[in-house]
């Protein structure tokens, strides 16, 4: 039983660490040092009082070492999980259609998003690029409106930083 109860222990304790470490990771992006410092105290305080426990159980509980694989596979996805939610990633998404231009600047509009066309030059003449910028989560309902009307269309996107001014489908603001 006891091992049962020091499985259980040792899993969502990686869980609670790995997990940690992807949010510490992505505030150091965000250049918040004193948060990101302060949390990996935390998960390296978790990580050796576990780590002790499995290198301790040694191969007579290798259900210990399973918990803690366990525990970091399902860590890694809750980190995950919980660093989308926190964070409000703004993508743009440059688009070259392939047919014209016109029907697709209106279906993107009308499915609420705003845009910026500009001319430019291709290899083969004159393109209109279309840039549209979202929050990430809309990233897959833009994507479905242009591949509706163009499934062949140039796009890419990117995530943007240090934004300023303008309106931004998914955020209910104006920056």
């Amino acid at each position: 039983m006891e091992v049962l109860w020091w499985s259980l222990v040792i899993f969502f304790a990686r869980v609670v660490d790995v997990a940690m470490g992807t949010i510490r990771v992505q505030w150091i992006v965000q250049g918040r040092r004193v948060q990101a410092a302060l949390m990996g105290f935390f998960e390296v305080l978790i990580f050796i009082l576990i780590v002790s426990r499995v290198i301790g159980g040694g191969i007579e509980h290798p259900a210990y070492a399973l918990s803690y694989a366990g525990g970091f596979a399902a860590g890694t996805l809750l980190g995950v999980t919980l660093s989308d939610r926190m964070r409000k990633a703004v993508v743009e998404v440059t688009v070259i259609p392939h047919v014209p231009w016109e029907e697709l600047e209106v279906q993107i509009r009308q499915a609420g998003f705003a845009l910026t066309r500009q001319s430019g030059m291709g290899r083969e003449g004159q393109v209109e690029i279309l840039h549209i910028v979202c929050v990430r989560r809309e990233l897959p309902k833009l994507l479905a409106v242009i591949n509706k009307l163009d499934a062949a269309a140039f796009v890419y996107t990117q995530q943007l930083t240090g934004l300023r001014g303008g309106q931004i489908y998914g955020m209910k603001s104006k920056l």
